[in-house]
């Protein structure tokens, strides 16, 4: 008898192989890659000789800001005041849309659509709205449950010490259905570092979460801010609990930074990226060399803050490439490694690769290899979420007929 979760995808290749291999779930976990089982029961999908890759991985969103499948509307931040202009101009606009559940929901089912089944989402908590943003970004994350996981960080965006009451409402969030809390330039816009950290260290430290930390802060003093997470990290047995999100002290090749990195590989301390245009990229080599995760994002999507953004992780992964300059194949895969299983590794998901015991979660597509893949970023003919089909056009070959979700 099989359950919900049990699908075969018979004919497919996996990396750059062109053999054609099967992959059977059962229980939403991988049970085998091979041969295909001659006595196999239950619904099966033909993956018609397409390349299978792991779920796709958002590691750095913001799913409560985004105005997706709303009427286009123009950039409206002034320029000359930086990152208060356009805080201040999220927090007046975002009075004029609708509710957070509703344009959180619509993007999610976007990034399923387009193979994303992990997903880490930072959510505002402010003294305007409280922890209602966490709630309403749980509930539609609640309502696709078995389609996409959801990872919530509680996210002081508009400053923490800056704004008294906001360390409170971040302890609150916690209990409101957040998985990790977060925080925000703690000398460069909160003015206070050390209190900041302290203080969501302790929220960190008191509720056993994880913690993921925006560091814009270039230069030295980004790097000694670094210095002081990997020192509170030890500290409270932390390790491996840790991200810091852009990290863009580390991308001016500055010779101290080896030494912080090999610190920050030391603690299991992760980092974010969004690939970003206005930064050199991290140096993905010298953090390969003292193991630590990196893991990719898409960070705001069609929202207050800019009109970038499409949730094709994909195509994330194709412009990380591109900043990186890459052009070999080595290269190109591990841009779909960290938009996939190294990725979902530094968000601490361990499980998120196509072997046996692995998650269920496999996206077909039009390509010769990953490479290629992150190069073109073909549509995704099939979606697969721990066993279950959830978007593509290939589920219409499914067994069982099972309806998407």
């Amino acid at each position: 008898m099989t359950n919900d979760n049990d699908l075969l995808v018979r004919d497919v290749r996996l990396g750059g192989s062109d053999r054609s291999e099967a992959i059977v779930i059962v229980g939403g976990r991988v049970q085998s890659v091979g041969a295909a089982p001659s006595d196999w029961m239950g619904p099966t999908v033909d993956g018609a000789g397409m390349l299978a890759l792991p779920g796709l991985v958002d590691g750095h969103a913001h799913v409560d800001k985004t105005m997706w499948g709303l009427p286009w509307r123009g950039h409206s931040a002034d320029p000359e005041r930086g990152l208060a202009g356009l805080i201040d101009n999220e927090r007046s606009g975002r009075r004029e849309l609708p509710s957070v559940y509703e344009r959180a929901g619509a993007l999610l089912d976007a990034y399923i659509e387009r193979g994303t089944t992990l997903i880490r989402t930072h959510v505002d908590v402010d003294l305007d709205n409280g922890v209602s943003a966490v709630e309403q970004v749980r509930q539609a994350a609640d309502d696709r449950a078995g389609a996409i996981d959801v990872q919530i960080v509680a996210f002081p965006q508009s400053g923490m010490l800056v704004a008294p009451g906001t360390v409170e409402l971040l302890d609150a969030a916690i209990s409101a259905g957040a998985d990790l809390v977060g925080g925000i330039d703690p000398a460069g816009f909160d003015g206070s570092p050390v209190e900041h950290l302290d203080a969501i260290f302790a929220i960190a430290d008191r509720h056993g979460c994880g913690l993921d930390l925006h560091l814009h802060d270039r230069g030295a003093l980004g790097r000694w801010e670094m210095g002081q997470v990997v020192d509170r990290t030890r500290a409270l047995g932390l390790d491996g609990k840790v991200t810091v999100s852009h990290a863009f002290g580390l991308c001016d090749g500055d010779p101290s930074i080896p030494s912080l990195v090999e610190r920050l590989g030391a603690q299991r301390i992760s980092l974010a990226t969004v690939a970003p245009g206005n930064v050199d990229p991290l140096p993905l080599d010298l953090l390969d060399q003292y193991g630590v995760a990196v893991c990719l994002g898409q960070d705001g999507i069609r929202d207050l803050w800019s009109p970038w953004g499409d949730a094709d992780m994909l195509a994330r992964a194709g412009l990380m490439g591109w900043r990186a300059g890459y052009r070999r194949d080595a290269d190109l895969d591990r841009c779909a490694d960290i938009a996939t299983t190294r990725g979902a590794a530094a968000i601490g998901v361990t499980d998120h690769a196509l072997v046996p015991g692995g998650r269920g979660d496999v996206v077909l597509v039009d390509a010769a290899c990953a490479a290629e893949a992150v190069v073109t970023s073909p549509p995704r003919r099939l979606v697969v979420a721990a066993g279950r089909v959830v978007a593509g056009d290939r589920a219409r070959t499914a067994t069982d007929a099972r309806r998407l979700s």
